[in-house]
This record gives C-alpha cells, structure tokens and sequence, in this order.
C-alpha cells in the first residue's frame, strides 16, 4: 500500500514539475526582442557607378522588447536598463560587388524600443551588369539572450542597382604609322573591346585633317555585352597628290566615344587614337591639265618664231 502511495507521489511531482517547465518556457517564450533593420530608400534608389563610387549606407536598426502581462513583463522590469548586445554580419553579396560593415556589434538599451543605427560601404566592380536586375546583399542580425528574456536571429536583404561603366579598350594590329607614296591610301584597322558592363555603342570622328589630305573612319560600332566583346573600325587617309615631290608627314586624331547601346546620353571620357603617315615621292597629278596648257603655249611660241622670221624675209 505504501508501495503505492509513493509511486503516485513520484508521478505528480514529475507531473508538477513538467508543467512548471511548461509554464517558465511559455513565460519566456512572451519576453523576447523583436528586430527589424531599414534604410534610406534614396540611398539606394540611384544606380551605383562600378569603380569610381563608394556607396555609404545607413541602417536604422530598430530593437522592440515584446512580453505578455504577467512573467514576461516581469523579466522586462527586471531587464531594464540594461544592455541589448546584436550581432551583424554579411552572410551574401554577389561576385561582382564588396560589402563591409563599419562596425559588426552593436548595443541598444534595454526598454521597450530601441533604436541605433550602423553603417555599410558598398563598392561594385566593373563587369556588374548595368540595370541588369538588382543586386542583393542579405544581413543576418542577431540578438543574444539576455537572461531569460530570449533574443532573435533575423534575415535581411537589401537591394541595389549597379550603374553603367563604359569602359573600352583599343589596339592596333598594323600599328600607328604608314608611309605612302603621293598615289596610295593608308588603311589602319582600330580594334575596340568592350571593357565595361553593358552594351556598347561607339562613336568614331576624325578630328583634324590637314588641307590636300583626306580621311574617312567607320563612324559607329557596336560591342556586345559581354565584357572582352570586339569589333573593328577602319581608318583610311589619302595623302595630298598635289603636283611635284612630296616628303611630308601628318598626324591624324579619331576621337573614339563609349556610350550605352540603349541609351547613348551615356556617355563615358572619349579616348584618343593618334596615327602616322609619311607621304613620300613624286606626285604627276594634275599634269593632264597642264600638258595640254604647256602644249597650247609652246605652239604659240612657236608660231610667233615662225612669223617673225617670215617678215624679215
């Protein structure tokens, strides 16, 4: 009978004391901190330029202890005043971008809301794709415990738009400089590619021409998007051909300007290109016209000769 006794005594203090178990974790379970991390919409509404900008970000960091109206409360009290310890960190960027936190710890005070702020700097490469879908960064934040009142581990994710680079890079496989004869053209082929993030359309003028010389350049070309893209625009200059020798040179600049194939008031620093050429020998042009005047001249001569001989006869 004893036997009995004792058995159900060990079975309602076991029940007793899963129930106060029960009891605490539901208490604690209503005094926890609520964490919630926002920013400047302007900050990020305008396009970050890849390279030239480092973007600096301000998030606000609000921090909301939430209890029920009886144990919850209790430790909330009995909490106050004290320090909120949270925990940032940048959990993902993507491949093309570098995101660093100014500091990675920060502390509120313990009532019922809170507030501070921490600082991110943003850079971009420049192969981000230009307005190519947004960026993501994702920030985990984490709130210790503090006693009994339970704190938080959240997620989020801030969106970014990176901006277009026009970057181009030129080369010339047949060099810079020619030397030509009065009676041939110079022809330089300028290769392009496209260093930068989006396609690009490219701008070709011939800026200083020397008087009897003539030039021509393709005026525009396209580069795809994929940076190292290429295309290739030609220059042709033709030396002046005026009649005699010739032992002169020129130099011709092409002005070469990157813009954003789908929107050209993009417009990047234009680049220079500087060529070359030696005109060298003879130059008969224009001799059809003048034999015929020289011819036409000696006849008159000639003929004078022939008269003023005749009449002293």
């Amino acid at each position: 009978m004893n036997k009995n006794f004792m058995i159900i005594g060990i079975s309602i203090i076991i029940f007793f004391s899963f129930l106060s178990t029960t009891v605490i974790a539901a208490s604690v379970y209503n005094a926890r901190m609520n964490l919630n991390i926002t920013w400047n919409d302007v900050d990020i509404e305008k396009p970050i330029i890849p390279r030239d900008e480092l973007k600096r970000i301000e998030l606000n960091i609000d921090v909301e202890i939430e209890t029920g109206p009886s144990f919850g409360e209790g430790l909330f009290k009995g909490y106050y005043g004290s320090d909120n310890v949270i925990h940032l960190k940048i959990i993902e960027t993507p491949s093309w971008c570098s995101a660093v936190l100014e500091r990675t710890m920060v502390i509120t005070p313990m009532i019922r809301k809170a507030n501070t702020t921490a600082v991110l700097y943003l850079t971009i490469n420049e192969d981000a794709p230009a307005f190519g879908g947004e960026g993501i960064i994702k920030i985990e934040a984490f709130a210790e415990d503090s006693g009994l009142l339970k704190g938080t581990n959240e997620t989020f994710e801030l969106p970014f738009i990176p901006d277009y680079m026009p970057i181009i890079k030129t080369d010339f496989p047949d060099l810079n400089t020619k030397r030509v004869s009065p009676s041939e053209s110079a022809t330089f082929p300028i290769e392009i590619e496209n260093a930068g993030n989006a396609r690009t359309k490219v701008f070709l003028e011939i800026e200083n021409i020397p008087d009897g010389w003539s030039a021509t350049v393709t005026d525009v070309l396209i580069l795809n998007e994929q940076k190292g893209s290429k295309a290739t625009a030609y220059l042709t200059v033709i030396p002046s051909t005026d009649l005699g020798y010739h032992y002169e040179e020129s130099n011709i600049r092409v002005k070469i300007t990157p813009t954003m194939a789908e929107n050209i008031e993009k417009v990047g620093t234009p680049i220079y290109a500087n060529f070359i050429i030696q005109n060298r020998g003879f130059s008969s042009s224009g001799m059809e016209v003048i034999m015929p005047i020289i011819f036409i001249i000696f006849l008159v001569i000639v003929l004078a000769i022939y008269s003023l001989r005749k009449r002293k006869i």
